[in-house]
């Protein structure tokens, strides 16, 4: 009996000691686990030198299938069978392509995991090619040029309609197969930079010359005209910006000396162009409407997104808005939990009966996506969504990693977590963590009062969506 009873001691302390290990254990395992769920290094590469381009980009071909394979999780299982039948075929015809026609394929491979945040960089392959003197914007109302060279300078504000003899809708409709999102975040973040790209024009067949080219345009005066153009050589120290920034007046435009942008000395009165900074706060003190103004979900140069975010709370308590307006139109993303506890609180801030409104655009993206589903579920759907549909999906695949071909350096991100503001999101495998503190499940994050935004309201200083929430406002 006294045998049983230590031996029982002993199975006690063992159990005990056992157990204080799972339990000192069990405090890192989740933060390690999250780490390697969703921000694993990717695979390495090893590979010897190789003897020629052919065995260069086979390497990068047999590299590239880890990201099909499950380093991207985006892709479904029919999704990933097309991608491994597609790199298949690379591989019997790699040495027949040009330097333009393999990243142009690999794009595509890319893209079939109909992803917004899983594709190819647009920034850095910019610099790997000759570019057009210009930069372009697709409005509701046409692609018009924002930036030129100085060469160029006349064709500030004026519309594309053809390069050489295509016309831009047909070449917007090629280019589609090459971005894995949105069609919304197709035209914000992946057409004006492919249809920038020379060599991806001449490889498509819609130009003949890289560098010696002719565009059709209708000038500010609408007269049809072609003009011929010389592109840009590539430049690896060429300053790339996103295009919806050559709107903002003077918006960083020091560091591209190179290019001449159409706001630039252009005394705007719209809001949502009054400032460089990333954050703006304003009383429309008439209608007594509170706007707010983020363009990214990180901290600013000017100010911390926290301390904006406590000023938002001050100004909310001492002006006690009728009406709050956040405009999310060029939010591209970040961190969304630097909102999140903002957004929630919304309400509780609120006066009673007062009304809520956001600003959506093609650019609002990622964390400003998630932004918007958070004051969405908040306010259980009494927010009121303003302008153009957003630049991706609310059920999609986030939480990226850099991915690099080792020869031909191409580079992607990968999406690891899972993002689900439409329905919820529930699995713990696929889900990202951090959504189960803030969950949100809203249906649609379509605009409610859809507003185009065109050129022409533009140039003339128009912020067409505001105008149509005061309109809105004024008549109650």
């Amino acid at each position: 009996m006294s045998k049983n009873l230590k031996l029982s001691k002993k199975s006690i302390a063992l159990i005990s000691t056992v157990g204080l290990f799972l339990l000192v254990g069990f405090i890192g395992i989740p933060e390690l686990t999250r780490n390697l769920l969703f921000y694993p290094d990717a695979p390495t590469a090893n590979f010897p030198i190789p003897n020629n381009e052919t065995e260069a980009r086979l390497q990068d071909l047999e590299y590239f299938e880890n990201y099909v394979r499950g380093y991207d999780r985006s892709f479904h299982f029919r999704a990933r069978g097309n991608a491994l039948s597609q790199i298949n075929e690379l591989r019997k015809d790699v040495d027949k392509l040009s330097q333009a026609g393999f990243e142009l394929a690999i794009s595509e491979v890319v893209a079939l995991g109909e992803n917004g945040h899983s594709n190819v960089w647009n920034h850095s392959r910019a610099k790997r090619y000759p570019a057009m003197p210009y930069q372009g914007y697709w409005f509701d109302d046409g692609y018009h040029i924002v930036a030129t060279t100085s060469e160029y300078v006349s064709l500030l504000g004026a519309r594309v309609t053809h390069i050489g003899d295509t016309d831009i809708e047909v070449i917007k409709d090629a280019f589609r197969r090459y971005y894995g999102g949105e069609d919304s975040g197709f035209i914000a973040y992946a057409f004006p930079f492919l249809i920038q790209n020379t060599a991806f024009l001449f490889e498509l067949g819609f130009i003949n010359n890289k560098l010696n080219l002719d565009v059709t345009i209708i000038n500010n005066e609408g007269s049809v005209e072609k003009s011929h153009i010389k592109a840009i050589p590539p430049q690896k120290d060429r300053h790339i910006q996103s295009p919806w920034r050559w709107l903002v007046p003077e918006w960083d435009h020091d560091h591209n000396k190179q290019f001449i942008g159409f706001s630039n000395d252009r005394n705007y009165d719209p809001l949502y162009l009054k400032t460089n900074d990333e954050f703006q706060l304003s009383r429309l003190s008439d209608l007594k409407i509170l706007y707010i103004q983020y363009r990214q979900n990180n901290d600013g140069h000017q100010m911390s997104i926290s301390e904006f975010n406590k000023k938002i709370r001050q100004e909310i308590s001492s002006f006690k808005p009728e009406v709050l307006i956040f405009d999310q139109r060029f939010n591209g993303g970040g961190d969304y939990t630097k909102t999140a506890d903002l957004m929630f609180e919304i309400p509780e801030l609120m006066p009673e009966g007062s009304r809520v409104y956001a600003i959506a655009g093609h650019e609002t993206f990622s964390a400003g996506i998630s932004s918007l589903g958070f004051l969405k579920d908040a306010l259980h759907n009494e927010l009121i969504i303003v302008g153009r549909r957003i630049g991706d999906s609310p059920l999609s695949w986030g939480e990226t990693n850099d991915f690099i071909l080792p020869n031909s350096g191409i580079e992607m991100t990968a999406a690891r977590g899972l993002h689900d503001q439409l329905y919820g999101c529930e699995d713990w495998i696929q889900c990202y963590w951090t959504d189960f503190k803030y969950p949100a499940a809203v249906g649609s994050l379509e605009p409610d009062i859809p507003v185009p935004f065109t050129f022409a309201d533009y140039k003339a200083g128009v912020d067409a969506s505001l105008s149509s929430i005061i309109s809105i406002e004024s008549s109650n």
